[in-house]
This record gives C-alpha cells, structure tokens and sequence, in this order.
C-alpha cells in the first residue's frame, strides 16, 4: 500500500526504492539483496524518474531544517529500519532452511542405524550357525580345504591387501579396454591450443556457498559427462551443484560436520565428497539426495572414482588407501591399503586407467600403489610437501602441487621428476591438472593461477589472477575451451 518515492527496476526484474538499494548496496559489497547476483548503480532502471526542479535541497542540520528536517531524519530511521527487518528475515528464512536440513538429516541417520542394526544382528546370527556347523564338521573328522579370505587391510606397505576377484575381474577388464584406446584416442575437433587458453579472460563470476562463519570453497570438479555441471566444495560443510549455462545453483547438500576436502562427479547424476571428519558421502537422483555414507575414521584427503563408476577410492590423513564401492547407491568398504603409519597422506588421485594410485605426502614423497597386486609399487620423492596430484590422459606423467609453489612433473616410466613449473610468486600450488590432450598443463597456488606447454615447463603461456582471496583450486572444462578457479572468497570464476 506504500507508494514508492522512486522507484527502480534491477536486471533481473526486481523493483526497489531506489534510496534504500543504494543504501543498502554500499554495506552488502555491491550484491543485490535477493538474487545475490553483483549489481551496481550502473544497472538500475528508473521508472519514473522523480523530477529534479521539484526536488528540495536537503537541510544541513534537522534544527536549521524545522519541520522538513525532522520528516528527512525520520526518512532516514525508517529506510534503515526497513534494511534491518529484511536482513532479519533473510537470516530467518536460512535458518529456517538449515533447520529443516538438520531434521531431514537426523531422520536419515536414525534410518540408517536401524539398517545397520538389522544387519548386525542378521550377520551375528550367521556366525553363530556358522560356527555351530564348523564344530559339527571338525567332529566327523571331515576336514575340507583353507578358505579363501579378502584381506582387509595390509601394515607396512609391503604386505598384500586382496581386492575380491569379482571386483578386480571388472577393474582389469576396464583397464584393458582403456589401455588398447589411449594411443588412438580421438581429440574433440573444437580442442583448444595453447594459444587459445593465452587469449582466456574472466568471463564470469559467481559465490557460491555461506558467507557467515569459516567461509571459503576448498575444491571443484567439472562433470566429464555433462560440462556444464560443476560441483564444488566448501568450508561451510557443503557440496554444491553449479549450472554454468543458467549461472545458478541446482543444489546444496550437507557433506560432513567438518570442512569438505574434495568432491567428485560419478555421473551427471551422482557424485561423492570426502570430508575433515573422515566421512566420505554419495549424492544422486534429479535432486542428488544423499545415497549413502561412510566413516573412515580419519580426515579425507582426497576422493575419485575409478574409471568403472561402480568404485571409487578415499585417501586418508592416517596413510590409507580405501577402496568403496558405489554402484548399487550406496558406499561399502571394500579393502583398505595401509602404508607405513608414520606418513601422513595429504593428497591422493587414482590413474586414469583405474589399477595405480598415487598418495603425496607432507615429507615430500610421492608413493605409487599397484592396486592389482595389491602393494606399493614405487616411491617418488620431491623437494617439498605434496599438496596435489593428477594424473595425465597418457597414462604415465603426475603432476603434483607443491608446497613451495611449484608444480612438479613426474615420469612413472623412470620414477622421478623431469620438470617443474611456478615459483614461490604463486604461493603453495593446491591445484594442478593437465588438459585432455596432454598438451597444457595448468596449476594455481594460493595467490594466481597459469598454464604452461607440456615439456616447457618453465614458459608460462598465461596468468589468471582475480581473486580476492587465497585461490584453492581450478579445472579444465570441455574440450580446454574453459578453465575454472575457485578461492576462499567464496568465488567460482570461469575464464574463456
């Protein structure tokens, strides 16, 4: 019923009192108060514009002012009156939302004790006949072969840990298949070159996650199916599902009770997240609902799937390599790999045909696991801490982000380093990745990002920088038309 004094329409179709916008734009860092999309002065639309003869000079003091003065000051109080009851109801309606997440969850998890209660109980039960069963055998003197056992976990590092036969039969048999591909394996015909990612500029920006409490996005991944899906996670506990074509969010979903470590796209359907609290979580279906969740009992490092999208592996700060299988919508341990227990894993990445794994270490140590055999195949050391690692489409180059902000290439056919790219300007390199085409290879440290060619290291090709603050991570997008950075200013940038 209020009548505004001059009213304006923003770019996407909201209309504001002017006065109060403004007002409100110098306090919030220039986002509109709805969309939370960045807006400017620039971009407002007066609708009908207030004529300037008729509008009075305001007074330069309410006592010098008499009555027009006293109605301006309580303009004033009123638009600020008007600020705080919607930054109220704003708060209301996230705590409202959280509120309801927490329920939703809590509900989840009462459903999930229940199940594994039920199977507790079923598989005591199981034991019990079973061991009733052996007695009897062992007394008829009938005594049949050993059985075979999976081992669950190895100690040490040379110990062998057994993938079940069923599984490692389907992993070798996808192995195989990308084996015989890789050298003839076709490039998109819109690939983009060196020259191209030199010409990459800041085509848009967006926040993404909460913006009160410890705040920041820690990783990113491009779904590989669907490139216009970017998934991303924070230190507000949360994985994001980001549209790049709609430039909005499709879904926010909790992924642990601590920051999220790394996030990765299963499908354009289904992804999986590792979190702090060493819980490693599978989201799917048209609103990617939680499927599933595990606790390994020590902070994720690092999440990926296996090429055959029905396992993925969970590094752990306690030097584990974890094998989980995901493909009937839900997480189950399979077998774990344990290293020597006085490293501790900082990073992780599986190889790109699904049967090596490599772990970075603080100490600086690469170590290579041969998950066929079961056992650690190898070691690579570097000359600082590990941050990062990503194995190249060819099958034997690793990239790892360094502490001293350099991103080293190592060879896995002579197990050691033959290039580095960076320097201590970039700040420790969390992120590193070759393209698709194993051609460029772009890395960020907490202060820029660059790409540079495979094998001239030192000749940086081009430098993205932008952030406000500590950039995290970055991904290539289809075809290496599009690389995308994410940072502790809650900033999702694509640059193209």
């Amino acid at each position: 019923s209020t009548r505004f004094s001059n009213p304006c329409v923003s770019p996407q179709g909201n209309v504001f009192e002017k006065r109060v916008l403004l007002s409100l734009l110098t306090t919030n860092g220039g986002t509109c108060p709805i969309t939370k999309a960045p807006l400017t002065e620039d971009d407002l639309i007066d609708i009908v514009p207030a004529p300037r003869s008729t509008v009075p000079a305001a007074p330069t003091s309410v006592s010098g002012a008499g009555f027009g003065g006293l109605l301006a000051s309580m303009q004033t109080e009123w638009d600020a009156l008007m600020v705080e009851t919607f930054n109220l109801k704003s708060a209301l309606e996230e705590t409202r939302r959280e509120l309801s997440q927490a329920l939703y969850q809590n509900d989840a998890a009462v459903r999930v004790i229940a199940r594994l209660t039920m199977e507790r109980d079923q598989a005591r039960q199981m034991l019990a006949q079973g061991g009733g069963e052996s007695q009897q055998a062992s007394a008829s003197g009938g005594g049949g072969g050993d059985d075979d056992m999976d081992v669950v976990d190895s100690a040490g590092g040379g110990g062998k840990a057994g993938i079940p036969k069923p599984d490692l039969d389907v992993m070798v048999a996808k192995w195989t298949e990308l084996s015989k591909g890789r050298k003839g394996r076709a490039l998109p015909s819109n690939q983009a070159s060196a020259s191209d990612a030199a010409s990459f500029k800041a085509s848009s920006s967006t926040n993404l996650h909460k913006s009160s409490g410890k705040t920041g996005i820690t990783c990113v991944d491009v779904c590989a199916d669907d490139s216009d899906l970017v998934l991303t996670g924070g230190n507000d506990k949360q994985a994001i599902v980001f549209s790049r074509g709609e430039g909005k969010m499709r879904a926010a979903r909790a992924a642990g009770t601590k920051p999220v470590r790394s996030v990765a796209w299963v499908n354009s359907g289904t992804f999986v997240t590792g979190s702090a609290d060493g819980t490693v979580k599978l989201f799917g279906g048209e609103d990617y609902a939680e499927l599933g969740s595990l606790d390994l009992e020590s902070p994720v490092v690092e999440v990926s799937v296996q090429p055959t999208g029905a396992y993925c592996f969970a590094s752990t700060e306690d030097s584990k390599v974890h094998l989980l299988g995901i493909a009937r919508d839900d997480v189950k341990a399979i077998v774990a790999f344990s290293d020597d227990g006085k490293l501790k894993y900082s990073c992780g990445a599986c190889h790109v045909d699904g049967l090596i794994y490599g772990a970075g270490c603080e100490d600086g140590s690469v170590r290579i696991w041969d998950l066929k055999k079961g056992e650690l195949a190898g070691e690579i050391k570097v000359d600082a801490a590990v941050k990062s690692l990503s194995f190249a489409e060819n099958g034997y180059y690793v990239v790892a982000g360094c502490e001293d902000g350099y991103a080293r290439v190592l060879d896995l056919r002579k197990m050691k380093e033959i290039g580095k790219s960076g320097g201590e300007d970039f700040g420790p390199v969390g992120s590193a990745a070759f393209d698709g085409s194993v051609k460029m290879l772009a890395f960020c440290g907490t202060k820029k990002a660059a790409v540079v060619e495979v094998k001239k290291w030192g000749d940086v090709v081009a430098e993205y920088k932008g952030h406000k603050k500590d950039m995290t991570a970055l991904a290539w997008g289809e075809a290496s038309r599009c690389i995308v950075t994410v940072g502790l200013d809650r900033a999702l940038k694509q640059w193209s």
